[in-house]
């Protein structure tokens, strides 16, 4: 493609600007020669031009009244107005043989030729003339014109009715006569010349006929340069054309003797064009040297940005000066050095925490990989213990402040870890280059725990650690970081909150995994059932009541205890669906054995998740309402740590509950911490002792004594007591004379299904008295 390159632009640029400059010189330095040379003839031709000019002026005046009259005539008007064309001809016909007029015209108010009487008459032709009734508003116009040939005096009058609708024109020729009245006047020669495209005619002229053959030919060069004085060889007189019209169709060519002019004219001419061509070649070669200093630092330049765009550490080509390219060079420079600090500081952050500034999650991902697979060492992965405390009572930004501190004394620990990353939050993680055994760790957390300002108060610090001592090329890195993380776990419990990793944690953590995940499934495939345990009323020697527990049989794992997946429900968060699917399956099961003629209490355990659904009370009442059983069949138990998580919350939970006619008990009493302080505010019926304290009752005087204070205050307080985990006759003995109401336990029956619980209380019934004995109540 041409003028691809900015040097040839700048070439082509130099010699355009150079080229106009010296063509409008020499035009105008011709102009004005001409204009020099031509003057003595225009004085001359001055008063040829007058006379000629006022003898058309009155002919276009004579004109002019008649083309009026046709204008305001009223049917001419109308045909007007209406385009009526035939009409419109016939009159321009009449009214134009009456006034002897050669040429009648008729135009629309756009200029628009609507009727001629000549055919070969076009809109062109007369636009000219028309353009002068746009600057003259609605006057009438007068000019000489050339039409198809022949020189014509052509007037326009405008036709109103009463707006403007046309204008209509009538023309007459020019012929010889004229010229010679004007030569009788000012003694010149005139010759009157038609040009039409790019040819020109002699139509009339005062010259001789010898002369006149000669003019033809240069009819057209004179009528090219109007107003300029022309001589041909072989003529000693120079030929003025001069324009009758505004189309300059029709000439009046002046003769006078003169031609010593013309030499001179062409002589410096011809020197212009010669000044013009050295002038031109001179500029060429200065051009390309010009670019050619500008292009080359540039291109260097040009290089060097797009090595900056390819990534490629360069310098800056050299360029001296303070133009603009050399401000381009160090401006390229310093987006060089700007661009690397970018991506510097977008590596940085990519893989570094912004608060503290030491490596985050991803990065640490990536580190510890290779080091993994090919070198021994040690993970720890430390958190603040209570650190959502220190937000709370000192504020997010003081929070902030501190794991910054805490970050600083990472990287200051002895030995030095080879990685130190925050995972988040308040959690950090630690790599050593070989195993720790736990004296070390507790070295360790004791350098990060003391002395942090804050608010100008010292701040010592509780840390927990998880730790996991690996070998290389034995474990991944989403491995490594389960583990570290269950072993962190651990350590919330741990009392010197700390706790190694131990083989098979990795597999029971994943086992917890998939129980929460296949939980509530399991609910909707039967793998969950319900089993009964037996309340037996030891004073009565009856079994009103039973305690329902929940037992899960996994595909896979097999049998689940439920203090392992009832815990794991609790922490993910979807505990209430096995609250809500056994108090279906429980007040279905009573209702059913209702109607069966089966009267007994079921009792329900509830979580503290449950006792904090403010939606409980209405949900058991509902499902009451639809299985037709009444409150007293349902018996609901809460643990003494439920109660204490929110004393005030659950027991206005139990208070509704209370309302509704349900039966409340506290299980594992004595277990518990601060019970007693609420025990009298509890709107219970009944208290469960718990199983540590009955299941050696017989041996441990102390458990004797414990279970006898504890009923003789549940009595005093108006409560029913029942002694869980009774395992022989013993016992039983023992509990009858602590004075309990009810005992539970594999004494009398393990937990049973429905209809094995059916089975045993019909036997129970039957066969009561072996139960109680004599050796029993002594």
């Amino acid at each position: 493609m041409p003028f691809r390159s900015l040097r040839s632009k700048l070439v082509v640029i130099f010699i355009l600007v150079l080229s106009l400059l010296a063509l409008a010189s020499g035009f105008a330095t011709l102009s004005t020669m001409k204009r020099d040379s031509q003057t003595q003839a225009r004085e001359i031709l001055t008063v040829g031009n007058k006379v000629l000019r006022q003898a058309l002026d009155i002919r276009a005046e004579q004109l002019t009244d008649s083309v009026r009259l046709l204008a305001a005539d009223f049917a001419f008007r109308r045909a007007v107005a209406t385009a009526e064309q035939e009409t419109i001809e016939s009159v321009l016909q009449n009214h134009g043989s009456r006034i002897n007029a050669s040429l009648m015209l008729l135009l629309s108010p756009q200029g628009e030729l609507l009727a001629s009487s000549d055919q070969a008459v076009r809109k062109q032709d007369v636009g000219a003339l028309f353009n002068q009734t746009s600057a003259g508003g609605n006057a009438s116009v007068a000019d000489i014109i050339s039409l198809n040939g022949q020189s014509y005096q052509l007037v326009l009058v405008p036709v109103k009715a009463p707006a403007l609708i046309a204008w209509v024109g009538m023309g007459f020729p020019l012929d010889i006569a004229l010229a010679e009245k004007i030569k009788g006047i000012t003694g010149l020669d005139i010759s009157f010349v038609i040009k039409q495209n790019s040819s020109a005619s002699l139509k009339g002229s005062t010259l001789e006929q010898t002369q006149q053959q000669q003019l033809s030919e240069t009819l057209l060069l004179l009528t090219a340069q109007a107003d300029v004085a022309v001589s041909q060889a072989g003529q000693d007189y120079i030929s003025v054309a001069l324009p009758l019209d505004k189309l300059q169709q029709l000439w009046a060519v002046q003769h006078l003797p003169n031609q010593r002019w013309l030499a001179s004219y062409q002589q410096f001419r011809q020197q212009l064009l010669l000044i013009f061509s050295a002038a031109l070649a001179l500029a060429l070669l200065v051009a390309v040297v010009f670019a050619r200093s500008i292009t080359q630092p540039l291109n260097a330049l040009s290089q060097f940005a797009n090595r900056i765009g390819q990534g490629q550490a360069d310098t800056a080509p050299t360029i001296s000066g303070n133009d603009e390219v050399a401000l381009l060079s160090r401006t390229l420079s310093t987006m060089q050095q700007n661009i690397q600090q970018r991506e510097q500081q977008l590596l940085f952050n990519a893989g570094h925490d912004s608060l503290t500034g030491c490596y985050n999650r991803t990065a640490a991902e990536r580190l510890l990989q290779p080091w993994l697979s090919l070198q021994d060492g040690c993970l720890i992965q430390l958190n603040i213990r209570q650190f959502k405390n220190i937000n709370d009572v000192l504020g997010f930004s003081n929070g902030d402040l501190l794991l910054q501190q805490l970050a600083q004394r990472l990287n200051q620990l002895t030995p030095a870890p080879e990685l130190s990353a925050r995972l988040g939050g308040d959690e950090f993680l630690l790599l050593f280059s070989a195993a720790k055994s736990a004296e070390q760790v507790q070295h360790l957390v004791q350098q990060l725990t003391n002395g942090y300002l804050l608010q100008r108060s010292v701040i010592n610090l509780k840390l927990q650690a998880g730790i996991l001592n690996f070998c290389a090329g034995k474990v991944s890195v989403n491995d490594a970081l389960r583990r570290v993380n269950i072993a962190q776990d651990n350590a919330r419990h741990a009392p010197a909150g700390m706790a190694f990793y131990q083989q098979g944690q990795d597999e029971s953590h994943q086992r917890e995994l998939t129980l929460i995940h296949d939980l509530p499934q399991a609910l909707q495939n039967g793998q969950f059932y319900v089993v009964y345990q037996p309340k037996v009323d030891i004073q009565q020697q009856q079994c009103y009541s039973a305690e329902a527990l929940i037992r899960w049989q996994h595909p896979q794992l097999g049998f689940i205890a439920p203090d392992q997946f009832i815990a794991l429900a609790e922490h993910a968060g979807c505990i209430n669906l096995i609250t809500d699917w056994m108090l279906q399956q429980v007040i279905s099961q009573a209702a059913l054995w209702q109607q069966q003629g089966i009267t007994i209490q079921l009792a329900v355990n509830l979580s503290v998740f449950d006792l904090l659904n403010p939606q409980l009370s209405d949900n058991i009442q509902q499902l009451l309402q639809q299985q037709q059983l009444p409150a007293s069949a349902l018996a609901l138990e809460v643990t003494e740590s439920a109660i204490m998580q929110d004393a005030d919350t659950v027991i206005q939970q139990l208070r509704q509950l209370r309302s509704l006619g349900i039966s409340l008990a506290i299980d594992d009493f004595g277990t518990g911490q601060s019970s007693l302080a609420y025990l009298k505010q509890l709107p219970v019926h009944e208290v469960k002792i718990d199983r540590a304290f009955v299941k050696d009752i017989e041996h441990n005087s102390n458990d004797a004594l414990i279970v006898s204070a504890t009923t003789q205050l549940a009595h005093s307080l108006g409560f029913s007591v029942t002694a869980e985990g009774l395992e022989n006759r013993a016992g039983l003995a023992r509990l009858q004379q602590c004075g309990c109401d009810k005992v539970q336990g594999y004494f009398f029956a393990k937990p049973l299904r429905a209809e094995q619980f059916s089975q045993w209380l019909q036997q129970f019934a039957a066969d009561t008295q072996p139960w109680f004995n004599e050796e029993t109540t002594a």
